[in-house]
């Protein structure tokens, strides 16, 4: 998640929200350099890009712990409610 400050977000507010939009990033806006206890979010994730097949044979072995990591969040997502529109 990243953060910006309240000035930030007044000067260039279209900015943060189209790049919210297109990656599904959080902000946490901050006041003073400390949170406000405001966010950022997007109301619908947007959907993930694929790779395709090819492109993963040049894409080196992960770690075991990256691996577990990875498996970590697969399951945790299996895990999270579907909803549709």
């Amino acid at each position: 998640m990243r953060t910006i400050g309240a000035r930030e977000l007044k000067q260039n507010p279209h900015a943060v929200i189209q790049h919210v939009l297109e990656t599904g990033e959080e902000y946490e806006i901050t006041s003073y350099g400390r949170p406000a206890g405001v966010r950022i979010v997007p109301d619908n994730r947007s959907p993930r890009r694929w790779v395709l097949g090819n492109d993963l044979a040049d894409v080196p072995p992960m770690s075991p712990r990256n691996a577990a990591a990875w498996r970590a969040d697969v399951e945790g997502a299996m895990d999270d409610e579907v909803s549709g529109p």
